[in-house]
């Protein structure tokens, strides 16, 4: 698992899939990845294609916001691990057997707490897990308090395990304390990492945002002593990864820009809150992200130029004799098209997609439900037709891997931990074909080649042997 393997897979994959150009490529904070993207960088720019990696590259690093925060959370959690494993504890012995199980339920009926659900174990590398654990644990405090006087087996569960050592818990008042300070706490980290792992609309728009909102957290609990004490270790984590503004991929202030709600107004005012009253650092940073963002325009509008030469080229030589450039002299003719490119270039000057984006009026930001991908569809052609190119390519940027990891990790279900015959390409097949079948958007229309056949009819018979 080294930084070499990595972009060599990477490679291979890329010129299997016949992917030419990479804009990003997001993964998790290890270091193997940094190296590998590092790595993987210098391959690509021995393709020898135009425009295959965008600022050669510096940018191609984009680091998964979810694994992120799941570091800077547990770096907060170390500080009340006794509250938590003993919270832990206690809803593991009431979810240990059915039982139990019968008995809390008797005595959430007793002490008259209405509610559908009951208490969830967690999983303690994940910590949203846990603090769906203690969420739900707390609406069940007075039922474990009762379960103390009611199951005669509830407090001797915590005299010793099966190894002669103490378990923590039962969870005392001020263990019950605790946790409900820091799920009121953990709230906003947990709603941060729904939003950064869906991956049915786009996020990248909106990361920046909630970075600095979970910043802001991080330095408004000076007051509380236990939550000063957790915050400054999470903040420590945070600042590794996100501490400066260039720690953190530049494409998400291009993004945050493409938000026709916010524009430019929004990364203003983020920069001034970070510098304070340094009015020349605030323009310095707002003109490297303008400036970011016409230079993105410039290559795709060169692209775009590329494009319509070669088709305008394709047909320039059937001249009829009736053209009346070929009356023309050699001097007349060029400056004629000296002429039509400084008319062009000041068409440019004039009608820049961007300088034209940033003055119009932008949306209401009252809309909680504003669809940013239809917005560039309905305004992309008709108004910005190259910038809209730009918002295609960075909108669609993922600023988390979870999504693509929870799917694959359906393989536990499709493989028999005990038993399989299925070979590694085939459990691939499996997984793409049901997340494709589950998609409402994407219709299946494929011709089996002659080799897909052959290699279907060979598994079968791979299969018929290993049956017999």
């Amino acid at each position: 698992h080294k930084g070499e393997s990595i972009a060599q897979l990477l490679e291979e994959c890329l010129v299997e899939w016949g992917i030419e150009k990479v804009l990003t490529i997001t993964v998790d904070n290890a270091s193997a990845n940094d190296s590998g993207l590092r790595d993987l960088v210098h391959r690509i720019s021995g393709w020898g294609i135009p425009n295959a990696l965008l600022h050669d590259g510096k940018y191609l690093h984009m680091r998964c916001v979810a694994h992120i925060l799941n570091l800077v959370v547990n770096d907060g959690i170390k500080l009340l691990n006794t509250a938590i494993q003993s919270i832990r504890n206690a809803v593991r012995y009431v979810r240990s057997s059915p039982q139990r199980l019968e008995s809390f339920k008797r005595c959430v009926e007793k002490v008259r707490i209405e509610s559908k659900g009951l208490v969830i174990l967690d999983v303690p590398t994940r910590w949203n897990s846990t603090f769906l654990m203690l969420e739900s644990a707390l609406k069940f405090k007075m039922a474990f308090d009762r379960l103390k006087v009611d199951d005669g087996h509830y407090l001797p569960y915590f005299v010793k395990d099966n190894h002669d050592n103490m378990r923590e818990g039962p969870p005392s008042m001020d263990d019950w304390s605790e946790a409900g300070i820091f799920a009121i706490f953990l709230r906003p980290f947990y709603e941060v990492t729904l939003k950064v792992c869906c991956s049915n609309t786009p996020t990248v728009h909106t990361t920046f945002g909630d970075l600095f909102k979970i910043k802001s957290l991080l330095h408004e609990n000076k007051d509380d002593e236990l939550l000063s004490m957790i915050s400054k270790l999470m903040q420590e984590k945070y600042d590794k990864y996100w501490g400066s503004l260039k720690d953190m991929n530049q494409y998400l202030f291009i993004a945050l820009v493409l938000d026709p709600r916010h524009k430019l107004e929004k990364v203003v005012d983020y920069f001034e809150i970070q510098f304070g009253e340094d009015e020349e650092k605030v323009e310095s940073a707002t003109n490297g992200v303008k400036d970011l963002l016409i230079d993105l325009y410039k290559i795709h509008e060169n692209m775009s130029l590329s494009t319509q030469q070669s088709i305008s080229g394709g047909g320039s030589s059937q001249t009829t004799s009736g053209d009346s450039s070929s009356s023309m002299t050699e001097i007349e003719r060029k400056l004629k098209e000296k002429s039509e490119m400084r008319k062009a270039k000041r068409a440019r000057v004039v009608h820049n997609d961007v300088d034209k984006y940033l003055s119009d009026p932008n949306e209401g930001e009252e809309e909680e439900n504003f669809d940013v991908l239809n917005w560039w569809r309905v305004n992309g052609v008709s108004k910005y037709p190259i910038l809209a190119r730009v918002a295609r390519e960075i909108l669609a940027i993922p600023v988390s891997t979870i999504a693509s990891e929870s799917s694959f990790s359906t393989s536990g279900r499709i493989i028999d931990p005990y038993r399989s015959s299925l070979s590694p390409k085939m459990v691939e097949a499996l997984i793409c074909t049901q997340n494709w079948l589950r998609s409402i958007h994407v219709a299946l229309h494929h011709e089996p080649t002659i080799e897909e056949m052959e290699f279907c009819e060979e598994v079968e018979k791979c299969n018929f042997i290993y049956c017999i």
